[in-house]
């Protein structure tokens, strides 16, 4: 958590002078703030709070239902929108937005929803568009939302390309059940002004959810002062101490993570001088309320007086029932203040939801689930704060390869490696180590001949200084973490189906053949007899290459060499391989006795067939089949439980994936999770289309 001192700070000055410009001119629609575009008579800024307890312009889209202003629970202030006597799941809120934005620009919609089922639920915001040419339905956003916590709705309205516009329709229904459901804060704003949160201007004359601590003062609208407009609020207080604080609900607008600025002005006749503070309250772990002042100012007698601070809610803590507070330090009978503002500073930042279900503790009778993740993310709170969420097994991305833990012959660094080891143990989280043995990421030192630097050969010196290399580097890595690392991929994608034999030809196999597979188990072992010995493959469902691996492996077990399992990397896509064929590896590699079966590198491409250029409706089509095929193939890791004992995606969200472009992962860019991570969690929520 941060604060800052007030002031007029350059870096913010220009944004809050350009969106006062914007807001100058208010209206009022209902309980909505909107202000004019110039020379329209459409809006840049409307905001339905429902704190003036009118409904419209909102109506139900079904006939049994009933829409009313509850005070039960609300995403800021006291008041939100009750959807209830849904009869139909496409049963829903509709607003006319016909009269209130200009179709020359596209809009930025947010909004809060709620609902008390005791099941995850889907909500959907589509639009209703009538033209010239019939009407015209389109989905804008979906998001699954858990039961008894507010969360915010996003989607853009982009009507720029439309013509002959009639009437334009916005709907929230919830398409999983017919359960009641609540809406708070309703905004529409031009896509230029998106971090602007919340500008209450107080020309609809209502106090817009401010509150006084004490009941005897009084807050009203005022036309005595503005600092725009007509209208500013008036606080008034006839009791001996005069300085009870003011307090404004904001419960569901401040999302853990991100930067918010607070700005507004304030208005004072009496006094040569007021200090004034400003701050935030909230209630810490359920239990102690806990205040912090932002801020303080000094506004001087008969000046308007801008106030500003920011804040940052830390992503660790778990706060609730947020307000901000406004107080003077000195006893004062009456002020006034005007155009209060919430602007998101890191609304170009992505900030994840902790409060999702975590997988780890979903799955936790069943297998680790695991991720790979770059050094970049251990040194990133925010991927920090997600990956204890959902994971209790890490795989470090590239940090513990041949080429980073020993560039030069001799020259080991475990400087990052170590650090790894040190944050899970720090967070209580197992590591596997990947990769002792790969024909990719080795330093080419270890194939050259020491004196001369020409490439080694398959004599028999040559092959004596190569093992001898092979043993130093695999002792040398595995006692260092003997005891601290759970599992090894000790040999990496040795086999290749187009060879005759199945080996690769890599430096490894054309200077020393197959031995250095039996050896490397060997070594591995000898220098931590209790790490689980893997190894690793892509493609293991190709039944050429699957039957090359199984032959591999037991032919190690019956000769004695320590392995122990495994590692099926599960690079696959929406179309390749069946989840019949995958069940198939894990069943024949699992008769060989004492294998174990690790999913290391899973992720499911989309658009590997489809390309990248795809458009949103055959998008959403695919991470539906992606989130279908991930749900089927944990059942099959559930059903073999005995023998899969890890299950890992290689990768935190997509644009962290090996696979550019691609949407292969649970969560998408912004952290957001896609269809994909609910199949795990409940798979009802996915969609069947």
């Amino acid at each position: 958590m941060k604060g800052c001192v007030y002031g007029k700070l350059k870096r913010f000055s220009t944004l809050i002078l350009a969106i006062l410009f914007l807001v100058a001119t208010l209206i009022g629609i209902e309980s909505a703030k909107v202000s004019k575009v110039s020379g329209a008579t459409k809006k840049s800024f409307v905001e339905f709070n429902f704190e003036n307890k009118f409904a419209t312009p909102f109506k139900a889209s079904g006939k049994s239902m009933t829409l009313k202003i509850d005070s039960t629970t609300a995403a800021e202030g006291t008041f939100s929108l009750l959807a209830s006597g849904r009869k139909q799941i496409d049963d829903g809120v509709l607003l006319d937005v016909t009269n209130l934005i200009d179709y020359a620009n596209e809009y930025i919609i947010t909004l809060y929803v709620y609902h008390k089922s005791s099941k995850l639920q889907r909500f959907v915001v589509s639009s209703e568009i009538e033209t010239k040419s019939g009407k015209e339905n389109k989905l804008l956003c979906e998001k699954v939302i858990m039961p008894n916590s507010w969360k915010k709705l996003d989607a853009s309205l982009n009507l720029t390309e439309l013509k002959g516009i009639k009437k334009v329709w916005l709907k929230v229904y919830v398409p999983t059940s017919t359960t009641n459901f609540y809406v708070d804060l309703f905004t529409l704003k031009v896509a230029d002004s998106s971090h602007l949160i919340k500008f209450e201007s107080f020309e609809d004359k209502n106090i817009a959810g401010f509150i006084s601590q004490d009941k005897k003062c009084k807050l009203s609208v005022s036309k005595e002062k503005a600092y725009q407009g007509t209208y500013s609020i008036k606080f008034q207080q006839i009791a001996k101490k005069q300085n009870t604080t003011v307090t404004l609900p904001v419960k569901g607008t401040f999302e853990k993570g991100k930067s918010y600025s607070i700005s507004f002005y304030v208005y004072q006749p009496i006094l040569k001088s007021l200090n004034l503070a400003v701050g935030v309250r909230f209630l810490e772990n359920g239990k102690n309320t806990k205040e912090i002042v932002l801020g303080k100012v000094t506004v001087p007698k008969n000046k308007w007086t801008e106030v500003f601070a920011s804040y940052t809610p830390s992503l660790d803590s778990k706060i609730k029932d947020f307000v901000i507070f406004i107080r003077p330090l000195s006893d004062i009978s009456y002020y006034y203040f005007d155009n209060f503002t919430i602007s998101d500073d890191g609304w170009y930042s992505a900030v994840p939801d902790l409060d999702l279900p975590s997988l780890s503790e979903k799955y936790k009778n069943y297998f680790k689930v695991g991720v790979a993740v770059p050094y970049k993310a251990l040194t990133n709170p925010v991927d920090v704060a997600f990956i204890k969420r959902h994971f209790n097994s890490i795989t470090a991305e590239n940090e513990m390869k041949p080429e980073a833990l020993e560039p030069y012959e001799g020259t080991f660094n475990f400087s990052i490696a170590d650090e790894y080891l040190d944050f899970c143990k720090k967070n209580n989280i197992a590591i596997r180590g990947h990769t002792l043995v790969w024909h990719q990421q080795t330093p080419s030192w270890f194939f050259q001949n020491p004196q001369t630097g020409e490439k080694l050969t398959n004599s028999e010196k040559d092959k004596k200084i190569l093992l001898e290399r092979l043993k130093k580097y695999i002792q040398t890595v595995v006692s260092r973490y003997k005891g601290r690392i759970y599992a090894w991929d000790v040999v990496n994608e040795a086999i290749d189906e187009n060879q005759p034999d199945g080996f690769r030809r890599s430096n490894w196999f054309n200077i020393l053949g197959p031995e250095y597979i039996e050896k490397a188990f060997i070594y591995a072992h000898q220098a931590d007899p209790n790490a689980q010995l893997f190894y690793n493959d892509y493609s293991t469902e190709n039944p050429v290459k699957r039957e090359y691996i199984y032959k591999l492996i037991k032919d190690l077990k019956e000769k004695g060499v320590p392995i122990h399992g495994v590692g099926l990397q599960c690079h696959i896509s929406v179309s390749w391989p069946s989840v019949e064929e995958v069940e198939k590896t894990i069943k024949l590699f699992s008769s060989i006795p004492g294998i174990k079966i690790h999913v290391t590198e899973i992720d499911i491409s989309i658009s590997k067939e489809f390309g990248e250029d795809i458009d949103e409706e055959t998008k959403r089509y695919l991470l539906i089949q992606q989130a279908r095929k991930l749900k089927d193939l944990f059942e099959v890791f559930k059903k073999y439980k005995n023998v899969v004992t890890s299950v890992s995606f290689w990768g935190l969200k997509d644009d962290y994936s090996w696979l550019k472009g691609d949407f292969p992962l649970l969560f998408d860019k912004d952290y957001q999770p896609k269809f994909a991570f609910w199949s795990l969690i409940d798979p009802s929520v996915v969609p069947e289309e």
